[in-house]
């Protein structure tokens, strides 16, 4: 048996109320962790669809992800504490700058100092360059979700995310380890093996690439505080977005012939956060069946 060292340890994840976010949490609260779970619910109409059809939803495709990500944490939070783990929780939005001092806040009032964050949360919304007259003949992104050209704040609302929330919290959680004269953390940033070049999905794809540029160089400033800072780069993983025609598709494509689970980028990120990884620090780690090399 590997000890990770991470009995004890705070850990702060984001975007912890399904898929990725969810199995992390479960992951770290496996180890011994003391898990506090940032999550905000969206509603279904975020991707077409009603409360009513989303309710109804039981197999994978746009309904059923609408589902998802519209329920709270209580579930994770109940598996973690039935399991004889410690957990909190806090649902707000971190495209709110004034609500990233507060979630360590409310971290370190209930476990005590964060030595991990996992910068998780991710808004995605599919949008082009191709104008809209064009999109009226092919609007789809993967067969299932809406594309739009992309605007102001088509933009905005994927950068306050995925790009500007992340980089926050990584100086917040940069400035309190440093004030408690910490020796030892972990930040690890969840991005895709998409962010280089994700046509149909634009800004997506370049406000995660954003995160790999803020890691590299948080790296550098934080490795002689102790501080590691890697990511880990996902194919696709079947989070219920994916009807199962397009996971059997995706599936051929993907040298190890299958797509991904939670669990196995869960996996990856204990990885990086355990005591194996000492030595490890501004990587991006491409877990994806083989998908990008």
């Amino acid at each position: 048996m590997i000890n990770t060292g991470l009995k004890d340890k705070v850990v702060i994840v984001t975007g912890a109320n399904h898929g990725i976010g969810a199995a992390t949490a479960l992951a770290f609260a496996s180890e011994g962790a003391k898990v506090f779970i940032n999550y905000l619910r969206q509603p279904p109409d975020t991707y077409g669809e009603t409360k009513e059809s989303a309710e109804k939803a039981a197999n994978p495709g746009r309904a059923y992800y609408c589902k998802m990500i519209s329920q709270s944490a209580d579930n994770v939070i109940r598996k973690i504490t039935d399991s004889g783990g410690d957990c909190g929780a806090w649902e707000a939005d971190l495209s709110e700058p004034d609500n990233i001092p507060e979630l360590f806040n409310l971290a370190e009032k209930k476990f005590g100092k964060v030595d991990v964050v996992v910068n998780n949360a991710a808004f995605d919304s599919p949008d082009t360059f191709i104008p809209e007259k064009e999109l009226e003949k092919n609007p789809f992104f993967a067969d299932e979700y809406m594309m739009h050209s992309l605007t102001s704040d088509s933009h905005d609302n994927h950068f306050s995310v995925n790009s500007r929330g992340a980089a926050l919290i990584m100086a917040e959680f940069a400035r309190r380890h440093i004030e408690h004269n910490s020796t030892w953390g972990r930040i690890i940033n969840i991005t895709t093996d998409g962010a280089r070049c994700h046509a149909s999905n634009v800004s997506y794809g370049a406000s995660k690439y954003a995160i790999e540029s803020y890691t590299r160089s948080a790296a550098v400033e934080l490795g002689p505080y102790g501080i590691t800072v890697n990511v880990i780069s996902p194919g696709a993983i079947q989070t219920g977005w994916i009807t199962k025609e397009l996971e059997k598709d995706l599936a051929k494509s993907y040298p190890l012939r299958r797509i991904g689970t939670p669990q196995d980028i869960a996996h990856a990120i204990i990885f990086f956060a355990s005591r194996q990884a000492d030595w490890i620090t501004g990587q991006v780690l491409y877990v994806g069946g083989g998908n990008r090399m």
